[in-house]
């Protein structure tokens, strides 16, 4: 078996450093074509990661009339919490919406004091379940539950829940889509730079056969040096978008609340770095696999 590999090595060796323009242009193309892939695949995960924040953000506010009694509060929160719709009802009080108000905005703390108590009124911040946050179900919230007793307004922005629905649909319907045009872009260009640098050792491989290797002596080289220039690739990929996320990343967390609190492992998962390492490593093999198996093949 040994004595089967070391040849293998070696020659494998030596046809990635026989050509090294050859081979320089297959490492550097599954680079390029890896690293547009993986920058889709990061584009589509985080625009996913911030518009799933985004839609947690979305509530409805449920205002209580000033003279609301405990019962009528209980009420609301109760039929709020047994809701399907519903994922979370948060309750806040005339005094905690005065606070929020004084740190919010300083320096008018001191001119909603002199107000009187009914411009903060008692409400509950309604957050939807995923699976509901439609306009849809947003109205039909408000139309239930703007008779309750003692509800002096409920207040939601429908155009905005219109405008995040219709952003997740065009993720899901597109999204894909775009996703399998550039795997298959990738493998189309991985195999025509693979099968330039098996065409340009044609004489090797057919003074290797007239000696007698058989197929699989005269693949295996191949083979091996094309799941290195996939790996190197696309090892060159992930550096390349490590070094992006770093730029880009920050800059977004700082214009979107919604995404500051997001860090490396979550805006750049290890699992999409390891499938473009693995990935690419695939694509050089295959990509070889078919390239010299096409010279093997001829008479």
């Amino acid at each position: 078996m040994t004595a089967w590999v070391l040849p293998v090595l070696r020659e494998a060796r030596d046809g990635l450093t026989r050509h090294p323009a050859l081979t320089a242009l297959a490492t550097l193309s599954m680079a390029v074509s890896l690293y547009v892939l993986g920058m889709f695949l990061l584009i589509a995960w985080n625009v996913r990661l911030t518009t799933t924040a985004l839609g947690r953000e979305l509530q409805m506010q449920v205002y209580m009339r000033p003279g609301a009694d405990a019962e009528a509060i209980e009420t609301i929160r109760q039929g709020l919490r047994s809701d399907d719709a519903v994922a979370e009802a948060r309750l806040v009080t005339a005094d905690e919406a005065r606070r929020r108000f004084a740190e919010r905005f300083p320096r008018l703390a001191g001119l909603s004091e002199g107000l009187g108590p009914d411009l903060f009124p008692t409400s509950f911040e309604v957050v939807l379940r995923e699976s509901h946050r439609g306009p849809e179900e947003a109205e039909r919230l408000a139309k239930a539950y703007r008779v309750g007793p003692g509800v002096d307004e409920i207040r939601f922005d429908r155009g905005w829940f219109e405008r995040l629905t219709a952003l997740f649909d065009l993720f899901r319907s597109g999204g894909y889509g775009v996703g399998a045009l550039l795997v298959l872009a990738v493998m189309v260009t991985v195999g025509a730079i693979v099968r330039l640098t098996v065409l340009a050792r044609r004489e090797e491989i057919e003074i290797m056969k007239l000696v007698g290797a058989t197929d699989a002596f005269v693949a295996a080289p191949f083979l091996l040096e094309g799941l290195l220039q996939g790996l190197l690739g696309a090892g060159a990929a992930v550096l390349a978008l490590l070094g992006v996320h770093g730029l880009v990343v920050p800059r977004l967390a700082s214009a979107f609340a919604a995404a500051g609190g997001l860090g490396l492992a979550d805006t750049l998962p290890p699992v999409l770095l390891l499938s473009l390492l693995g990935g690419g490593a695939t694509i050089g093999l295959l990509a070889s696999a078919l390239a010299v198996g096409r010279a093997l093949r001829r008479p």
